[in-house]
């Protein structure tokens, strides 16, 4: 089987880089024999790898550093320094090798480096950037991370020679439709793009080892061959564990032992890769417990997620016999599709002879299959060949990698012995998604086949299916072969599938690691490389490895100069000012709030007692979701005046019980907690006016956002959900399902919302429970009750305080926000300054209508239309109110023959296609008072179906009316303006008639109704003041129109990267942020309230 798998390696030919010239830092870089058995230093790096050079170059510049690399030098190898040498390099299993294969348990054949530079010595030289999503998403600096790939770049990186193979793959790639063409470029950008390259215009590799030229020789020592076997701990009594050393053997077998020099912010690195690192804290006692003691392994901290979240990005390849030559190419285009597949290239490494030989001595797993297999017949690649010099006859390559993956699998350890490869597994094509996305990818590989461009390249009569069967034929993998795999692309994809050696995970962030890569459990220990990940970054990762190991040890040192000081940092020039902020933020974030829980009435006090003038570190703008935890959070350390239009949650019934739900929002006095507007669109809606916002007059169903959408929101997932979890204590409770919410449950499982995900508060699809926030005495519990975690001391709530206007002065061209003046219940003006601090700020969390509102009444916002209102322009920004939506909402109204105890949202569908169903039930009155029903039917209870468009695609725009901030602006949201709405909806209440007409429904329905007439009743009641057509009783798509309402959940105005930028700083000004809804672009979740109080926090 050996020979099998080496000769199959062979085949993949296309995925590796190599390296060369002697190197400065040869001078610091030793063999490990050389070493003293006890040594002393700030760092130990462990693993010389894509990461471990750039971090230990990176911190060599004001500390001491020791890297540690289990293999030996990259240019004492020419097949790992050639172009030409890649197969031979993947070929090579001497002991020094500088790839070590493995095979997964999946039976896909793998390789993982073993040499200094790691995967960047050993694979295709492709280079290209993570996506600037992907980057927020990390919770990465985009100006760091920007900055410190150029710090690579101009080392290791080259613009590629595109030759006619690889061209004729860039315009197969256009005609496909993966357009548009971006030419060259290291940005990930839909489209087709030409990439950098590790490779030279010589061929000759340039590997991360390279980036230790960098590093300041005096500082810095480098172990070859130096096999880390596990890293020391002490732990001092009541205290965690804390790493302070590490074991290593040399090539002679010899023992070392090296520890930390006596410092507080000296720390062990971990960068020995995505098997290595995970596998090295399970050796040195991190792990599931009940798997190291099997092995022996004193436990230092049990950790189940050690090792957990395997993933590799499956490919799917084909090997194409070119009919006229070809270059020798690995990766240099790439396209970026929209259906989740990446499209690569390369040719020219290996004859088809090559391949005939090896089926020949290898008839034992050629064809290896589940079922008696024989290739199709018709038209093979052999008939097309015969004839040919097929001896000299060159392969071509073309290849599709799935983003992500969705499927992981995990890792376990085989043996104590750290040079053993561990046992994974990565469960590649387990989630469906992912077979979705390989089929999408095989199709665009079938056109980039046919192209005019490509098939100047293909012998007669070759066909992307004989190109199929051939494949099939190979014995790329230890997969069984299945007779369905030669007319099932699903088949297909899973029993030919191979890697492209970017597997990730074990060691993620917020499983085993926090936000800034410290493994949690244990102090001065961080792990910072690919292992991290939870999707692989980009189309190829080597890039963003390296900018991690660059970008992490810059913030790392920049803490070490903010909190101990260093005349070293200082006198090296490399400290970065907006590192500085980006630190302070973290450390800010994390200060503990007070630990006595004061009544936050104590400190709320109507705005009538406010002082004309007053002077504040913060002043926050809006007392609501997002309002309530941000002042929490900021009295920590920070004098905070927060300032509310509205009253106190309490004082109203109505909005402190459940029962009262309906008559707060039909509650029309001028004080009132909700204050009801018209769309120009003719749907009735509410916004808040009351402090707690949103969440004092909303159904309370407590979801959070999917993980997905905290990465596109560029959040860092490990304090999202320590901020989620914070706000959970105080407000977040399981329901008591109803009989009519326990109906609806059974019903989504039964019309296939599935699986039944239980009680949750992750967003999966599926039908769920999710959480609420009113609890078992149906009281609610609003984000103000987040302010029992503010410090006393610290913190002034005005209410019932309109604030008119912020305040800004002019240096140059650029404002700056300084102050806010707002009018107290009696019309009395009261002024509010910040205080003279370089990082005091005005932050706005007035809401999707009121924070663009009140920007524009402030001057930021569309000059001419300021200015016809008389509002002198203070910066001329007419994106201001743009990208308003609302999620269309669309129900069906049962009355019910039974009495049906009153609940609001507790179960919800998540469909596949975007349409999230819930439910509710009320008294008819109440359901006539809202709507201004036509249809009398007095003395019935009514039970709701409804379903809610995600999203939406739809947008428009709010324009103010008037000068006073008390007025509704005029908002339009353009309800199903972009037709995937329409889809969505048309789609989502075929689901709904569906749901209705089940079983566990019909007991709830008067026995002579029917699904059409409940169609009708729904709408005939005046739910919106939208004109009805006749066409709405037998055409979905005008239903969905007519009886379009609102669920509250409308935002934008403020919208990122358009109003404000990735840290909600507005553009264009000083000292002003907006962090609220009105900065998303899509609704998170099925109800946003979780996350707006996340946001906050």
């Amino acid at each position: 089987m050996t020979s099998a798998m080496l000769v199959s390696l062979g085949i993949f030919f296309l995925f590796a880089s190599s390296f060369a010239e002697q190197a400065p830092y040869t001078s610091f870089a030793k063999d490990a024999t050389s070493a003293p058995p006890l040594d002393y230093y700030d760092y130990i790096v462990i693993g010389g790898g894509t990461a471990g050079c750039a971090l230990a170059a990176t911190l060599s510049a004001s500390a001491k550093v020791l890297l540690l690399e289990r293999g030996g030098l990259p240019y004492d190898n020419p097949n790992v320094t050639q172009i030409t040498g890649f197969a031979k390099s993947l070929l090579d299993t001497s002991p020094t090798s500088a790839s070590q294969p493995f095979v997964s348990t999946d039976g896909v054949f793998n390789h993982r480096a073993r040499v200094l530079g790691g995967g960047s010595a050993i694979n295709a030289g492709f280079y290209t950037r993570a996506s600037a999503e992907y980057v927020r998403g990390a919770g990465w600096d985009p100006q760091l991370a920007r900055e410190s790939y150029e710090w690579a770049e101009r080392k290791v990186v080259h613009l590629p020679r595109v030759q006619q193979w690889q061209a004729a793959v860039r315009d197969g790639l256009l005609d496909a439709g993966v357009a548009p063409y971006n030419g060259a470029t290291f940005e990930h950008l839909i489209g087709t793009k030409v990439g950098g390259s590790i490779f030279d215009e010589d061929g000759v590799r340039h590997t991360t080892a390279d980036l230790l030229e960098y590093a300041d020789p005096t500082k810095i020592t480098v172990y070859l061959h130096a096999t880390v076997h596990r890293i020391l701990f002490s732990t001092p009594p009541g205290r965690k564990p804390k790493a302070n050393g590490v074991f290593f053997k040399d090539s002679n077998g010899y023992n070392h032992r090296v520890y930390l020099k006596r410092g507080v912010a000296n720390e062990i690195i971990l960068s020995a890769g995505a098997l290595g690192s995970p596998q090295l804290l399970m050796l040195s006692g991190i792990g599931p417990g009940p798997e190291l003691r099997a092995r022996g392994i004193n436990v230092v901290l049990e950790q189940p997620l050690v090792g957990q979240g395997m993933s590799d990005n499956p490919t799917n390849m084909l090997l194409i016999p070119s009919s006229r030559p070809v270059e020798i190419s690995l990766v240099q285009v790439v396209g970026i599709s929209d259906v989740g597949s990446y499209i690569e290239a390369a040719s020219g490494f290996i004859e088809l002879s090559s391949i005939y030989d090896f089926i020949r001595d290898n008839l034992d797993v050629t064809n290896k299959t589940v079922e008696p297999f024989m290739i199709p017949s018709n038209q093979t690649i052999q008939q097309i060949l015969q004839g040919s010099k097929a001896e000299n006859t060159r392969l071509a390559v073309v290849l599709q990698k799935i983003m992500g993956p969705f499927s992981t699998g995990y890792m376990e350890l085989e043996s104590k012995d750290p040079d053993s490869n561990p046992r994974v597994t990565f469960n590649y094509f387990k989630d469906e998604r992912d077979v979705t996305r390989c089929v999408g990818g095989m199709d665009i590989l079938r056109k980039v086949v046919r192209s005019r461009a490509v098939s100047e390249f293909l012998f007669p009569f070759t066909s992307f299916e004989s190109l199929q069967r051939f494949m099939l034929s190979l014995p790329i993998n230890l997969r069984g072969k299945h007779v369905s795999s030669a007319y099932s692309m699903e088949q297909y994809c899973r029993d030919t599938v191979m890697t492209l050696w970017h597997y990730h995970g074990g060691c993620q962030v917020g499983r085993v690691v926090d936000s800034d890569y410290r493994v949690v459990g244990v102090d001065s220990l961080r792990v910072v490389d690919g292992s991290t990940f939870y999707y692989s970054p980009g189309t190829n990762p080597q890039a963003t490895v390296m900018m991690l190991g660059r970008d992490q040890l810059i913030l790392i040192s920049s803490l070490i100069y903010l909190f101990f000081g260093s005349e070293n940092m200082a006198a090296s020039g490399k400290f970065i000012p907006n590192v500085v902020a980006f630190c302070f933020g973290i450390f800010f974030l994390f200060i503990s709030s007070s630990a006595e829980k004061a009544p936050y009435t104590s400190f709320a006090k109507n705005a009538t007692s406010a002082p004309p003038v007053s002077h504040y570190d913060y002043i926050i703008i809006g007392g609501g979701t997002a309002g309530c935890p941000l002042a929490a959070t900021l009295s920590a350390s920070s004098t905070v005046l927060l300032l509310e239009r509205g009253g106190l949650p309490y004082d109203n019934p109505n909005v402190v019980h459940a029962t009262g739900f309906f008559n707060s929002l039909t509650d029309s006095s001028p004080s009132s907690a909700a204050q009801s507007f018209v769309s120009t669109d003719g749907v009735l809606n509410h916004r808040a006016r009351v402090l707690g916002g949103g969440s004092a007059i909303n159904a309370g169903f407590y979801t959070r956002a999917s993980r997905a959408y905290v990465a596109r929101a560029g959040w860092e997932p490990g304090l999202v959900r320590a901020s989620y979890e914070w706000v959970e204590r105080k407000v977040a409770f399981r329901p008591r399902l109803c009989p009519w919410q326990a109906a609806v449950r059974e019903v989504l499982l039964d019309a296939g919302v599935r699986p039944d995900n239980g009680f949750t508060l992750e967003h999966l699809y599926g039908t769920k429970t999710g959480a609420t926030i009113f609890d078992d005495d149906g009281i609610r519990h609003t984000a103000a009750d987040l302010l029992e975690f503010a410090n006393p001391t610290n913190i002034t709530v005005f209410m019932h305080a309109t604030v008119h206007q912020i305040l800004f002065t002019t240096t140059g061209n650029k404002s700056k926000a300084y102050g806010a003046m707002f009018i107290d219940s009696k019309g009395n003006k009261h002024m509010a300054y910040l205080k003279n601090g370089t990082k005091n700020e005005i932050i706005l969390s007035a809401g999707a209508l009121g924070s663009p509102q009140l920007l524009m009444l402030s001057g930021i916002g569309p000059g001419h239309k300021l200015k016809a209102q008389g509002i002198k322009v203070v910066l001329d920004q007419p994106m201001v109110g743009q990208g308003m939506s609302d999620n269309p909402t669309n129900g069906i109204f049962i009355p019910s023959r039974m009495s049906v105890e009153p609940s609001l949202v507790q179960v919800v569908g998540i469909t596949q296609f975007d349409f999230y169903i819930e439910a509710l039930n009320t008294q008819v009155d109440l359901l006539n008072r809202l709507t201004t029903s036509a249809n009398q039917t007095s003395g019935k209870e009514h039970v709701v179906v409804a379903g809610k468009v995600a999203g939406p695609f739809s947008v428009g725009y709010l324009e103010i009316k008037s000068r006073d901030p008390n007025d509704n602006p005029s908002v339009t949201f353009n309800y199903f303006n972009d037709s995937r709405d329409l889809s969505k909806c048309v789609k989502g209440m075929n689901l709904l008639k569906r749901v209705v007409e089940s079983p566990a429904i019909l007991r709830f329905r008067y026995p002579n109704s029917t699904v059409q007439s409940l169609l009708n009743y729904t709408l005939s009641t005046r739910i919106n003041l939208r004109t009805k057509h006749n066409s709405s009783l037998y055409n979905m798509e005008q239903y969905c129109k007519d009886t379009v309402m609102t669920i509250w959940h409308f935002h934008g105005g403020c919208q990122v990267d358009r109003v404000v930028d990735r840290d909600y700083r507005v553009l264009g000004v000083d000292a002003l942020r907006v962090i609220d809804g009105s900065t998303f672009y899509y609704s998170p979740g099925t109800n946003p309230q979780a996350t707006l109080m996340m946001l906050g926090r």
